[in-house]
């Protein structure tokens, strides 16, 4: 086959994998919730995102304690339980350098307290 040949084949099926992906997509994945219901999903308020977050240590056994955050848009669900919301944060402001760092984080209602759920 000519280098032509397989770049048409390629093409071809490049769009026919494309088009049943867009078709099969609410077959396969169906939206469980609208906008709207989302939107009433309980979430933690900025104070209470940061104050998890600082509670929070890593697997190093790293603490948090100076961490800022910003709470960005929060989604139900995800991939644990709770919320998942868009945050930037700063890990250690008081070095010299720190960037922000725009990441999701889950957090959890656990005792009635948020806590981190998946990092």
């Amino acid at each position: 086959m000519s280098g032509r040949a397989i770049g048409t084949v390629a093409a071809v099926c490049l769009v026919i994998g494309f088009g049943a992906g867009f078709v099969l997509r609410p077959v396969i994945s169906p939206v469980s919730a609208s906008p709207a219901v989302a939107a009433g999903v309980a979430q933690p308020s900025e104070d209470e995102a940061t104050a998890a977050v600082r509670r929070h240590r890593l697997f190093t056994g790293t603490s948090l304690a100076n961490a800022t955050l910003k709470l960005g848009d929060c989604s139900p669900g995800g991939v644990g339980p709770g919320v998942t919301c868009m945050t930037q944060l700063v890990m250690d402001p008081t070095k010299a350098g720190a960037a922000p760092q725009n990441r999701p984080i889950g957090f959890a209602r656990i005792n009635g307290q948020w806590e981190v759920a998946v990092w």
